[in-house]
């Protein structure tokens, strides 16, 4: 058993496909399968059930994809390893939305003067997403709200920011309000898995509250422009709407119960090495955010 054959159960894992395996990989077809039953034949043991010309991994193909993740990492990092010996290695960060928007903008322009020399690569979606990524090495860094599995993870904490709950200037609300008179009222949220979303959810469980959701997206600003337009309430970092707050297209409610702030985390798998320039970049973000005002 070679690498390349953990790399190619690896892709057909992550793909379900021996046919899109191959073509992620640029092999054939009869080349994958033949990787497939040698891992088979050297374990003594099925991988995958072919059930209706699908492909079903088994209990046995987990643990493999398992161990295969952590290897297939470990050998990554090697060849990182030696290489940012000589020379800056390339920074993958993962932001989610509302941070991307919000802070993320201000630090890039920044970081890229002060070290011209260290080529970065930035992906901008949900927490949920996110955190899948850097588990499986794809990321080096997250900057999220909290993950759902601590235990694998470093955490530091980098900022907080206010929510806040607005709608259109003449939406038919009170500026005072109560969490629960909201109950009824139709409500615009992200989509599950986005920090937001969760953020939302938490305040309508803790206050038993069963909401009324009129719109799910995945753009936070299509649910700004949709609540601009009278069609529903929405809770969203205020730095994202001090624009339209100021201009009178959007009214800030003033909720009687304490809100909590809204933290965002730098994580990183806690067995990942971190090369010279992941180092200068964690550096970097930690002094940032000090003087970052939220």
């Amino acid at each position: 058993m070679t690498i390349r054959h953990l790399q190619i159960f690896f892709e057909v894992c992550r793909s379900g496909s021996i046919t899109k395996a191959a073509e992620y990989l640029n092999m054939t077809q009869p080349a994958v399968s033949r990787t497939i039953r040698e891992l088979e034949n050297y374990y003594g043991i099925r991988l995958f059930e072919r059930m209706n010309r699908k492909l079903y991994i088994t209990e046995a193909g987990e643990q493999l994809r398992s161990y295969a993740d952590s290897i297939l990492g470990q050998f990554e990092e090697a060849r990182v390893v030696i290489r940012d010996k000589g020379q800056m290695t390339e920074v993958r960060v993962g932001v989610n939305a509302s941070y991307g928007r919000s802070v993320l903008p201000k630090w890039l322009d920044d970081f890229s003067r002060q070290h011209p020399n260290i080529p970065w690569r930035l992906i901008v979606n949900n927490s949920k997403v996110i955190e899948n990524k850097v588990l499986s090495n794809e990321l080096d860094f997250g900057i999220m709200d909290y993950p759902e599995n601590p235990q694998f993870f470093r955490i530091e904490v980098l900022l907080d920011e206010k929510m806040t709950a607005v709608c259109a200037e003449d939406f038919a609300l009170p500026e005072h309000i109560s969490i629960k008179e909201l109950e009824q009222i139709p409500f615009l949220v992200r989509e599950p898995g986005s920090g937001s979303r969760s953020y939302t959810e938490q305040i309508f469980i803790k206050n038993n509250i069963k909401p009324l959701i009129r719109m799910e997206s995945i753009s936070t600003q299509s649910l700004i422009e949709v609540c601009k337009s009278g069609l529903g309430v929405l809770f969203v970092p205020r730095i994202l709407v001090s624009a339209y707050l100021e201009e009178g297209t959007l009214r800030e409610l003033r909720i009687m119960e304490h809100m909590e702030r809204r933290k965002y985390y730098l994580v990183h798998h806690k067995n990942k090495y971190l090369s010279k320039s992941m180092k200068m970049f964690r550096d970097y973000v930690a002094k940032a955010h000090v003087s970052t005002p939220v």
